[in-house]
């Protein structure tokens, strides 16, 4: 029953959300490409609460880069365009005014005007409010600032839109902040100081052995393109 219940809403979605140009992408994803080259993503969560026959849907908007995807794949082995997953996107509930978590709650015996009021809502709200961030996001400069700490796309993102040696900079900037990270529990370094104990500082190097077969695939994308 719920499956069929879950299929109908989305079905429902998929309709008002292709007056606006996004198709249906397995179960819970509606997309549409812009400009040829970035996918518009919208993202559903759901969730029961333990409630019987019940089904809470919320909602997220990002972006995906087809270029940049090309290089993720190559210097990172994840496929942004395959998994329809945002490189950079938000919650709707983070969008709005009041900036908090927002679902909407489907019962199974909810009839077809509560539930086409529920579906009306959502879309409503993602065109008002996600629509407008999803637009900012063709800006790569907003874009970049929004990723903060993306570490693996931010310098992609540089490289492909002209900034080579700001992209080089942002990994080596990396390394030496992640070479330099101490290993040891802030409150166990407090405990020893506090009985006058000089705590031994060692440097936890599981982030930048991680870090480290991107760089080495990145560099060696950039220097043979060059």
């Amino acid at each position: 029953m719920m499956k069929e219940f879950k299929k109908k809403i989305k079905g429902l979605l998929n309709d008002r959300l292709s007056e606006y140009g996004f198709q249906p992408k397995q179960d819970w994803f509606n997309t549409r490409l812009v400009d040829d080259n970035v996918f518009q993503i919208i993202d559903y969560g759901t969730a029961s609460r333990g409630e019987k026959h019940v089904i809470y849907i919320s909602m997220s908007v990002g972006v995906t880069y087809k270029n940049v995807n090309k290089y993720t794949i190559i210097c990172n082995d994840y496929d942004y365009v395959k998994l329809h997953a945002a490189m950079v996107g938000k919650t709707l509930g983070e969008l709005l005014p009041q900036k908090e978590y927002k679902s909407w709650r489907f019962a199974l015996g909810d009839n077809d005007d509560v539930i086409q009021q529920n579906v009306d809502e959502m879309v409503n709200l993602v065109v008002q409010y996600g629509f407008p961030y999803l637009q900012k996001l063709l800006d790569v400069d907003f874009l970049i600032e929004k990723m903060y700490k993306y570490r693996t796309l931010i310098p992609i993102f540089y490289y492909l839109y002209g900034r080579k040696e700001q992209a080089l900079e942002y990994i080596d900037n990396v390394i030496k902040e992640l070479s330099s990270r101490p290993a040891m529990d802030e409150d166990y370094r407090a405990i020893m100081e506090l009985y006058g104990i000089e705590p031994e500082v060692t440097v936890d190097s599981r982030e930048l052995e991680a870090y480290m077969p991107f760089v080495e695939r990145f560099r060696k994308l950039v220097n043979e393109k060059d």
